[in-house]
């Protein structure tokens, strides 16, 4: 028999192969290989460990938490033991259980929607809640299957959301036209009531448009978006025009937005109808220069009654009659209604301030009493 087919050296090369001693012995062969691997799968826990989303193993049969990242026990604050001794359903927020077991159900009824992600909250050990978007993973290590959850917190994004939804919805509901166009001035955005005031269906129609198009003088809209650029502020009034080639007046005050970097990116105007405060304005200044013109008319009017009213007077005098005392008596009446008049209308502070305030000053003449002194004396 040859050496080769000696059962006992076979017996004997396979025993040194097997503790080492061999020169194709099993410790040579794999255990530097296993030590590598060992190696590697520390590195890659390492890494699940510094990773900002919390990751669990989970048994699928009954939901127990299995293992974890060192990102799941600081986001929880639970400790690993006891991590270890529940199941990812006790995790959840007692509020959303309900419906998370329900999803937990359809999605064990149907594995192929294993990739798709679930919003939940997650309860932490001293009773706080996290919203996290969790995605789920379906794995199988030899006859057993896990899921693997991989939760992010997006508390900050809910928070961003939430602002954005509001911002969104004060856009839309002012009742001051909105507008957002890029720095090539197309409109990126209209809310309603810009569509609405300058005539278009509604702010879809309006994507894609040039800034030029909203006014009566295009060359408005380059002097705007040339402004807004060079950080010069923009409050203009200026006429609009509408979808039926029709003018009207309006305020347009805007800013530039810009990104991370401080580079503007696109521009925002605001623009308000001012067509009917125009239209008051102009009634107003008309209003006023005509109560000017009608003080003024009136003081010379006084002035009128004030010259016959002399003659009567004078004339009165010279007569040696009872009646001309009579006559003097009621001219002097007629005079002291002329001047009340005048304190009332002309002399006022309040209305000569008032005139001022809105650009109408009234220069009035000078007021020239009657020759009543006899008259005057005797009241005295």
């Amino acid at each position: 028999m040859s050496e080769h087919s000696d059962p006992r050296l076979a017996r004997e090369a396979l025993r040194e192969k097997i503790i080492g001693l061999g020169e194709t012995s099993l410790h040579k062969s794999y255990y530097p290989e296993l030590q590598s691997r060992l190696a590697e799968l520390e590195r890659f826990r390492a890494l699940l460990d510094q990773t900002y989303d919390a990751i669990f193993l989970i048994q699928a049969k009954g939901g127990r938490v299995v293992d974890f990242n060192a990102t799941a026990q600081r986001y929880l604050g639970y400790s690993r033991e006891e991590l270890l001794s529940r199941s990812f359903e006790d995790l959840v927020c007692p509020e959303q259980r309900s419906d998370f077991l329900d999803y937990a159900r359809r999605r064990h009824r149907s594995p192929a929607e294993s990739g798709e992600t679930y919003r939940v909250s997650l309860l932490t050990r001293d009773g706080r809640d996290i919203p996290m978007e969790v995605a789920f993973r379906s794995v199988t290590f030899g006859d057993d299957r896990y899921i693997v959850a991989i939760a992010r917190d997006i508390t900050e994004r809910i928070r961003i959301e939430r602002d954005l939804r509001i911002k969104e919805s004060a856009f839309e509901s002012s009742i001051n036209g909105i507008l957002i166009a890029d720095l090539e001035r197309a409109v990126t955005y209209a809310n309603p009531s810009f569509a609405e005031m300058f005539g278009y269906s509604g702010p879809e129609a309006l994507r894609g448009m040039n800034l030029e198009s909203f006014f009566v003088d295009p060359s408005v809209a380059e002097e705007i978006v040339r402004d807004l650029l060079q950080n010069r502020p923009v409050i203009l009034e200026v006429e609009g025009l509408r979808r039926d080639e029709s003018s009207f007046h309006i305020e347009v005050s805007g800013s530039a937005v810009q990104n991370e970097t401080g580079q503007p990116f696109c521009i925002m105007l605001i623009v308000m109808d001012i067509t009917e405060r125009i239209r008051l304005d102009n009634l107003k200044r008309e209003s006023y220069a005509q109560l000017g013109k009608n003080i003024e008319q009136f003081a010379v009017i006084g002035d009128h009654i004030r010259n016959p009213l002399q003659v009567i007077v004078g004339c009165a005098e010279m007569i040696d009659d009872p009646l001309a005392e009579k006559i003097l008596e009621q001219a002097g009446l007629i005079d002291r209604f002329i001047a009340e008049l005048d304190r009332g209308w002309v002399e006022s502070a309040n209305v000569r301030n008032f005139l001022r305030k809105h650009g109408e000053d009234v220069e009035l003449p000078e007021r020239r009493p009657i020759g009543l002194s006899r008259l005057m004396d005797e009241d005295t």
